[in-house]
């Protein structure tokens, strides 16, 4: 379902969005190209410088190294595709440059796009600060080369593209084959997490270099075409570090934030001794139950339960005793009742469990139940043993009164017994 709505959602986007403005990009290339170019290169460009501060920008919290990689490449990269930009036909920055000028700087810029992407997947433990010392030197010397005249012609006036610059392009596209196929496979989890952009992006830069080994005019349909496939492998980039550098982090940490929040509620509700519910939570907790109780017309049980000779147990034993023993009963009583049901340290060895839909006489079992449990065990090797009372509430009923009433029957239990050993 999930998938269909997905599709529809994409196919709609590429209908009403990207192809009205692929065919206004298509418009303005017949009527103007050099100003499509423009436009074009730097929507490019700054694309380009994007990646990177974004990629300086999450560096702190971002624990996938991959993106600030990333960020050091297409800076560089945007760099020299601004000087293609300039030096481009028509343009008149450089009036002494042909059209092999800005085909050279094309050319070095997929040479570093390129490069970076091998450098980064093949070779993941590279740091940060040794892919910046090498694309820094290695982007000034190809600038120089191109300056001076060195680099290899691309683009001859009344020729077209010469052999070294489809050679290049059908090299980059081999090279960019591999890292598809390396992206692909990596069990990396750097690269799993950025698989589907990268993969788009490297699919989309080989077809626009496919494009640019077919134009024999630097203002022809397949020149057009592997601008806006450059454009586009540049926009999936961003787009996939926007939602796993931004994004998803932001996400993550809304989810933490809320978890973290829960944990705290969780803590303000639990006694930090014996992990039951405090007296406090139960004060709030009850009045939804009684009114829950009453609107379902089910009765509700209370079973008021207190450590027998505890001062005595603290006295004999010390404190370190007496909080084991304490521990030890609120273990029993979760042990013995539902999940459903709740449980309470009331006081300082006094514990209330509230048992829903539960009658008097089953709540007596249930009582009966935690004090075979706790006399019957020598886990501490101390004589621990409990007094009890019940009451049932029925609904329409005040609570406190029923509280009360557990409490009375509670300590009648406690003088039986004390009445039985004078």
């Amino acid at each position: 379902m999930w998938r269909g709505l997905a599709l529809k959602a994409i196919t709609k986007r590429f209908i009403f969005i990207y192809i009205p403005v692929l065919a206004a990009l298509f418009f303005l290339s017949r009527i103007n190209y050099l100003l499509y170019h423009t436009v074009i290169e730097f929507f490019a460009i700054f694309t380009g410088l994007s990646i990177g501060l974004i990629a300086y920008a999450t560096r702190g919290f971002n624990q996938n190294r991959i993106f600030i990689k990333f960020g050091i490449v297409y800076i560089f990269v945007a760099i020299v595709d601004f000087l293609h930009t300039l030096a481009y036909k028509g343009m008149g920055v450089f009036p002494n440059w042909t059209s092999n000028q800005p085909t050279q700087f094309w050319i070095a810029g997929r040479l570093l796009e390129t490069l970076g992407f091998v450098l980064i997947l093949y070779f993941p433990k590279l740091s940060e600060r040794t892919l910046f010392f090498l694309f820094g030197p290695l982007t000034t010397f190809l600038i120089t080369s191109i300056w001076t005249g060195v680099f290899p012609d691309c683009f001859i006036e009344g020729f077209g593209l010469t052999e070294f610059k489809i050679s290049m392009e059908y090299i980059i596209i081999f090279v960019l084959l591999a890292v598809l196929v390396r992206t692909l496979r990596s069990k990396d989890i750097s690269i799993s997490t950025f698989r589907k952009p990268l993969v788009a992006a490297v699919i989309l830069t080989i077809f626009g270099e496919l494009s640019f080994t077919l134009y024999s005019d630097v203002y022809g349909f397949f020149n057009f075409l592997g601008h806006v496939f450059r454009f586009l492998s540049y926009m999936v980039i961003l787009r996939g570090m926007i939602v796993n550098a931004l994004a998803n982090p932001v996400r993550a940490l809304l989810f933490e934030l809320h978890e973290e929040k829960e944990k705290l509620k969780e803590i303000a509700h639990r006694d930090s001794l014996t992990g039951l519910f405090n007296r406090a939570f139960f004060n709030e907790w009850i009045q939804d139950q009684v009114r829950k109780a009453q609107f379902q017309n089910v009765p509700l049980s209370f079973i008021m339960i207190d450590v027998d000779d505890f001062k005595q147990i603290n006295d004999t034993y010390g404190h370190l005793t007496g909080d084991k023993v304490l521990k030890f009963v609120a273990r029993c009583i979760s042990d013995s009742i539902r999940s459903s049901d709740f449980a309470v340290r009331y006081g300082g060895d006094e514990f209330l469990v509230v048992l829903y839909n539960t009658s008097k006489q089953q709540a007596e079992r249930v009582a009966s139940r935690i004090r075979e449990k706790i006399r019957n065990s020598n886990e501490l090797g101390v004589d621990v043993d409990i007094s009890y009372g019940v009451a049932e509430l029925n609904p329409g009923d005040n609570y406190l009164k029923f509280l009360q009433k557990a409490d009375e029957e509670m300590y009648g239990m406690k003088r039986e017994k004390k009445s039985c050993c004078d």
